[in-house]
């Protein structure tokens, strides 16, 4: 018997279940090949943050997730975790499924931390996989505005007199290390009191219970704009655009220190080919002109470069604090 619309049917028992039985396959068939046919992404994306919410941090990881996240059309989701100087949270990165719906927004304390610190757990080099430069800031020495010296010169005498100390987000933090470093080739000595985050460090130097704070130029940009602190060298080849009254440390006599802290996106290793194609691109149109206005702001800039560009920035700087951390014996144990 024909039916005009399910055409031949066989009637037998076995006909029946021949027949169930590729219906089936074929609902399932219809159910599996929308799933397997959408482009990545196909959900909510969850970038990982490993410091707390509401600090530096945050200042330029959430506007680049949003900015991110039209790129991609689809959700790019913040997901705040602190601990251990960041390793916490790039830890969990570095062992998440490397299927493009964990990302790491991270900074040099990739470069710093494994120097310090022999406990961590990931190697940024064979663990993750770079994405995409995002954009730097400049480390800056900032003290009161009636601190005595105005020159290196003036500071190293200065030292020479009597005891100086500075201030830092914590042992084994790039402004930290920085400052290590010039200690290291200059004549300038000055005591490190680390801190548990910047603004303390801030909060101390504005109080006077510190000389100095060395931190990131979102951190006391606003306080030198307020006049409560001055900045008296930024650590870079040329001034910052945002502090354009700071000179850099080879202008006022100091040694030529080209450092900036940089920011990159990464995720685990053996991320496809595919999706890092996707993510570089859309990092790439995340950084237009609005979020470089918006980031310029604040103190930072979009620096956009690929895969290629985090590997050799993180090797460069792996080696550099290396020596820095060996020559100074810093551990954060």
């Amino acid at each position: 018997m024909t039916n005009a619309f399910f055409g031949s049917a066989d009637l037998s028992p076995h006909g029946n279940r021949r027949s169930l039985l590729g219906a089936g396959a074929a609902l399932l068939a219809g159910a599996v090949l929308p799933a397997q046919a959408q482009s990545y992404p196909a959900r909510p994306v969850s970038m990982v943050v490993p410091f707390p919410p509401g600090g530096g941090f945050d200042t330029i990881a959430r506007p680049f997730a949003d900015r991110l996240g039209k790129a991609l059309q689809q959700t790019v989701v913040v997901d705040n975790r602190p601990g251990s100087g960041g390793n916490m949270g790039t830890d969990a990165v570095a062992r998440a499924p490397a299927d493009g719906y964990t990302l790491l927004f991270a900074n040099d304390y990739l470069a710093t931390n494994p120097s310090v610190n022999r406990h961590v757990r990931y190697d940024p080099l064979k663990d993750l996989a770079p994405i995409a430069m995002v954009g730097t800031t400049q480390v800056v020495i900032a003290v009161q505005p009636d601190f005595p010296a105005r020159t290196f010169a003036e500071l190293v005498a200065l030292s020479q007199k009597r005891q100086l100390s500075y201030g830092s987000p914590g042992t084994g933090t790039s402004p930290h290390l920085v400052g290590e470093y010039l200690a290291s080739i200059s004549p300038l000595k000055s005591l490190h009191v680390p801190y548990k985050g910047t603004a303390p460090a801030v909060n101390d130097a504005i109080g006077g219970q510190i000389d100095m704070v060395l931190a990131t130029q979102p951190s006391v940009g606003a306080h030198i704009a307020a006049g409560k602190l001055r900045g008296l060298a930024v650590f870079g080849k040329q001034r910052s655009a945002q502090l354009p009254d700071v000179p850099t440390l080879k202008e006022i006599g100091g040694p030529a220190i080209d450092y900036e802290v940089w920011y990159c996106l990464m995720a685990p290793a053996a991320l496809p080919a595919p999706v890092l194609a996707q993510l570089r691109d859309a990092s790439k149109t995340a950084l237009d002109g609005e979020l470089a206005q918006r980031l310029a702001r604040l103190g930072y800039e979009l620096r956009p470069g690929g895969p290629e560009q985090v590997t050799q920035v993180l090797k460069r700087d792996l080696a550099r604090w290396r020596e820095v951390v060996e020559r100074a014996k810093i551990s954060t144990e």
